[in-house]
């Protein structure tokens, strides 16, 4: 593909030769004839010399000093993300039941469905067009699969879940299991039924090896546009809100509410019964006892409002020059 149609694509300026070729994209540290890479941060620049690439895409208004052939964009990493959609073919499996599936007479699914080998789809299930179930996936009894969703080797979809459309679900994880609740009565431990379903709405990604139990009634309900990365753990009853996204690692105790664009950090804990607000950032590894408002920014353990945080883990870390300190003074006035 030629340069200047790149540039076209991504309404690009281009300082160079617009002719140049360009049949793949690469890091600029690894970058060879013919590949397209970009510099997003200053510490890249230092590659400039090194690289291989034919062209470098760049941020409009930068000046650097190269002999490389540039391409100036708003935006050099959402330009890659555009650029890998268009270079990268996506896997997709020919529509059609594999002779190696399990698949019930009841179960209901469009002839533009594909279903890899070792599949198990049960009774009363439904599946929708285009969408893709790759070896060894297994969908519970009425369960429910939407439009074009891609669910990938080794997931666990048990009974009584919907999953809307365009979801992508990636190996390993496990939808609608039963939450952890358990009451106790005369010493022993007596398992709460968990009866409630799971919801993943429209345009959801769940990274590998997420859980997602489902409620003891109703339903756990993750919102449209959510995207949760790997090893995340959410309880039962928890409902999660639009177009957040959860870091992996993160647990989410039951019956907590998560808001609409809330950012989650790396091994947060959230406990239970608890209702975050909308446009909420928790930082990684908080611990979060309390509910929070709208619009916070909190993070540490337990969690408290961001800059309160950062003060008191700067004195934290002076603890011991101030207990030297301490002892100095109670020397000098006691002897």
């Amino acid at each position: 593909m030629k340069l200047i149609e790149i540039a076209k694509f991504l309404s690009g300026e281009i300082k160079g030769n617009g002719s140049t070729d360009i049949t793949g994209i690469a890091r600029i540290e690894d970058a060879r004839r013919g590949d397209i890479t970009y510099i997003s941060y200053p510490k890249y620049e230092k590659w400039l010399a090194k690289t291989g690439a034919s062209c470098i895409i760049v941020p409009q208004n930068t000046n650097i000093s190269t002999t490389k052939t540039l391409l100036f964009v708003d935006e050099p990493t959402l330009a890659i993300v555009k650029l890998a959609n268009l270079f990268c073919k996506k896997i997709s499996p020919e529509a059609g039941i594999s002779p190696l599936a399990d698949v019930s007479k009841n179960a209901v699914m469009d002839e533009t469905t594909s279903i890899g080998a070792f599949c198990v789809i049960c009774s009363g299930c439904r599946l929708g067009k285009g969408t893709v179930l790759f070896p060894r996936v297994y969908l519970g009894e009425g369960s429910q699969v939407g439009d074009n969703c891609m669910i990938y080797p080794g997931v666990v979809i048990r009974e009584n879940v919907r999953i809307k459309n365009r979801v992508v679900i990636h190996p390993g994880c496990v939808i609608g299991a039963d939450g952890f609740g358990y009451i106790e009565k005369a010493g022993k431990r007596i398992k709460i039924p968990h009866l409630g379903g799971v919801v993943v709405e429209d345009d959801v990604e769940i990274g590998a090896n997420t859980t997602i139990d489902r409620a003891t009634l109703g339903d756990t309900i993750i919102g449209k546009g959510t995207k949760i990365d790997n090893l995340v753990h959410i309880a039962h009853n928890v409902v999660i809100g639009e177009n957040s996204v959860i870091v992996a690692q993160v647990g989410i105790a039951g019956s907590t509410e998560i808001g609409s664009n809330v950012i989650i950090g790396g091994q947060a804990g959230i406990s239970d019964h608890l209702i975050i607000g909308n446009n909420v950032k928790i930082g990684a590894q908080s611990g979060v006892t309390k509910s929070v408002k709208d619009g916070e920014e909190v993070s540490g353990y337990p969690a408290r409002e961001h800059r309160r945080s950062k003060k008191a883990y700067a004195l934290l870390t002076r603890l011991p020059e101030i207990y030297e300190r301490l002892k100095k003074i109670e020397k000098k006035l006691f002897g």
